[in-house]
């Protein structure tokens, strides 16, 4: 277990990041352990747990046995869990127990799923990242990390669809899955967005890649299997002002 990954909404104006980055490099130093860190993402929307979540299940899959520490945690300091989830391929994901891992469990599937002690660690109220999470992945490449097992976590609700994230595209993606859609390639799509200015209805064609749309908005299953809406070559997001965890409804399926 030598790379520990990291991925947040703390951005990079603060010294957040480079706080849990000193703690796990002092704890493993006691130990004579080296580690790669490796930063999947600083940048997901702050307190988005959907966005979290789909920006982990896009970069965990495609790692060797690794320690994944997550902190998308907007509840820091409250009676939420936080939890180890070792994964079926031998990965772990230290991070908040609000549903956060739950596209990467459910791709990926769960060996082991440990409470942690915060009280061990005595917390701050406000940075769980830098004094729970990075100490107990710090902890797990040591093999010295031990907690209480438990046999379940929060799951997302993914029954109302809506948009998790927003690529740097301007590409939409959607909550909604490969298997959940019945219409047939270049049929022509009806989707209303619930945004905060009202409701918006586009007509677009469901296509294999992004050039074959033209100048017509197009929807695709993308690389994760999820309904994605975008516009070749240009800011689908921006052109429809869509934004993050606006309702997203298929009108003719």
């Amino acid at each position: 277990m030598d790379i520990i990954t990291l991925t947040t909404d703390f951005g990079y104006s603060d010294g957040f990041v480079g706080a849990m980055k000193g703690r796990i490099y002092s704890i493993l130093k006691k130990y004579n352990r080296r580690v790669e860190i490796v930063d999947i993402c600083h940048n997901v929307r702050p307190f988005n747990i959907y966005n979290g979540a789909y920006v982990l299940l896009t970069s965990i899959p495609y790692y060797p046995p690794s320690v994944h520490i997550a902190v998308i945690d907007p509840t820091v300091g409250s009676e939420r869990n936080s939890i180890v989830v070792k994964l079926k391929n031998g990965s772990y994901i230290v991070a908040p127990d609000n549903g956060l891992v739950s596209y990467v469990v459910n791709r990926i599937g769960i060996d082991k799923i440990y409470r942690i002690d915060e009280t061990k660690y005595s917390p701050s109220s406000t940075f769980h990242g830098r004094d729970v999470y990075a100490v107990v992945g710090a902890e797990i490449v040591a093999g010295i990390f031990e907690g209480e097992e438990i046999d379940k976590i929060v799951k997302l609700d993914d029954t109302k669809k809506r948009v998790i994230h927003i690529d740097r595209f301007g590409n939409i993606i959607t909550n909604i899955k490969r298997d959940e859609i019945n219409f047939k390639l270049y049929d022509y799509i009806k989707i209303k967005f619930k945004t905060k200015k009202g409701e918006k209805i586009i007509k677009c064609k469901f296509v294999k890649s992004y050039f074959e749309g033209g100048n017509e908005f197009i929807c695709l299953i993308n690389s994760e299997g999820f309904l994605e809406i975008a516009k070749f070559m240009d800011n689908a997001a921006n052109l429809l002002d869509v934004d993050y965890l606006d309702e997203v409804e298929i009108c003719n399926q």
